[in-house]
């Protein structure tokens, strides 16, 4: 009783136990009314009868009617009576007028007493008095006593079926609670291994679809956000530490020179070569930062519609003097002013990143090729270059945190272009892809639209 789920089926089962007890006790007070009802039709239609023959031959007429119902074809259990003035029995089944326990007009209800297997027993009658002519009366009546007895059976099914009902009732509600305490436990005992630090620990889905069910799956989407968040800024992290490992080493060297150097003032060179390692150490955070955020969807801005042809217009228009200088062909092709929900600023650092690769790793001469256009409810971005490109077997690794493929010119970077982009993807409920552009490479960003 301490779990709700019982506590829950006990309350239900005590409100079925309540309305069936009152949808019997309806039916009873019903069939009891239409069975008295039932009853003063037939003696009301008796009485006509007898009415009908005291017209047609007086009282000796009556007698023998009465005598003749009595001995041969009277209703089962009637009660009949004609007696004079002086309560002389002229006609019927019982010994003597009786006396009457309730009176209300011609309607009475009485007892008489019974010989039944040696012993008296008392019988309700229901009955109707008449009187034909002045100093006559006329009593016809019924024994109630198997319509009473027929109420007692029906309490007693009545009590036992509902006893019956609420305890089936309350056995499903148990069984229910356990199943749910079950359900709950399994989920519990999951819930403490994901806090004692196995991340790839799950919900159990049992695969009937009911509410549980719902949850664990909605729960189990977010763990594994969550797992995959914490593992990529755990990489992050740890390749962060070595890769600002050597920009700072090289700094420390370069000041301990210029300390040791008895001038004591550092060359223009070392202080130009100093602030390119600062340059590259503070993009290497602001894109571990972008990718937290990005990752953990903490973004401070609210999201709102950008037209993607404005933003794409802009970044080739920052990236065109970059493109001449290379000799590269950067074009654009733009959509129909496709709007995607999101954040403007995360969305732009990511084109930014796909642009500034194609443009490292495409030869003078070549062509690198942005494409927009909507497919059914989402819009595809496309960058295309004609470089090198990436083997299909280092395509999951490139989108990885400082991952740099050994077969790639080396080039000024962090190894976090993509990585960003993917995580930008991920939090507008998108995605990137790595394809063949046959040569080249192809990268496909796929957004909803608004």
């Amino acid at each position: 009783m301490r779990t709700s789920a019982l506590r829950l089926s006990v309350v239900y089962a005590a409100i079925f136990a309540a309305a069936l007890l009152a949808l019997v006790f309806v039916i009873y007070l019903l069939t009891a009314r239409f069975i008295d009802a039932e009853v003063d039709t037939a003696i009301e239609r008796d009485a006509a009868g007898f009415v009908e023959a005291y017209s047609r031959g007086g009282v000796r007429t009556l007698a023998e009617e009465l005598n003749l119902r009595v001995a041969n074809w009277g209703r089962s259990s009637a009660v009949y009576l004609l007696s004079d003035e002086q309560g002389f029995v002229l006609a019927g089944n019982l010994p003597a007028w009786p006396s009457m326990r309730l009176e209300d007009g011609a309607w009475v209800d009485f007892e008489i007493l019974v010989q039944e297997s040696g012993f008296e027993t008392e019988r309700p009658i229901r009955a109707m008095v008449l009187e034909p002519a002045p100093g006559l009366r006329l009593l016809i009546g019924t024994d109630l006593s198997e319509r009473h007895a027929l109420g007692r059976r029906f309490a007693v099914a009545a009590g036992v079926g509902s006893l019956l009902v609420t305890m089936l009732a309350l056995w499903i509600g148990y069984r229910q609670s356990q199943r749910i305490l079950a359900r709950v436990a399994d989920v519990s005992r999951s819930c403490a291994e994901i806090l004692g630090g196995n991340l790839s620990r799950r919900l159990p889905v049992a695969g009937v679809e009911d509410e549980f069910d719902t949850l664990a799956v909605e729960v189990n989407a977010l763990l594994a956000r969550l797992a995959r968040t914490t593992e990529i800024l755990r990489a992050s992290l740890h390749s962060a530490a070595h890769d600002l490992r050597s920009p700072m080493h090289r700094m420390r060297l370069r000041m301990e020179q210029t300390l040791a150097d008895p001038d004591g003032s550092p060359s223009r060179d070392t202080v130009e070569v100093t602030l390119q390692d600062l340059d590259h150490m503070q993009r290497v955070l602001t894109a571990l930062l972008q990718i937290a955020e990005a990752e953990s969807g903490a973004v401070g801005a609210r999201p709102e519609a950008v037209n993607m042809d404005v933003l794409l217009a802009e970044l080739v228009e920052l990236y065109q003097p970059q493109a001449e200088q290379q000799d590269i062909a950067l074009q654009v092709s733009p959509g129909s002013g496709q709007q995607v929900m999101g954040h403007r600023q995360l969305l732009a650092q990511a084109l930014a990143n796909l642009i500034d690769n194609a443009l490292k790793f495409t030869p003078a001469g070549g062509r690198v090729q942005i494409t927009a256009q909507a497919d059914g409810g989402r819009l595809v971005l496309t960058v295309a270059d004609n470089g090198p490109g990436i083997p299909a077997g280092d395509r999951v690794r490139a989108v990885e945190p400082f991952v740099r493929l050994s077969d790639t010119p080396s080039r000024e970077g962090a190894g976090l272009g993509l990585s960003l982009a993917a995580a930008v993807a991920r939090l507008h409920g998108g995605s990137l892809r790595l394809e063949d552009n046959q040569p080249g490479l192809l990268v496909t960003l796929d957004l909803p639209l608004v």
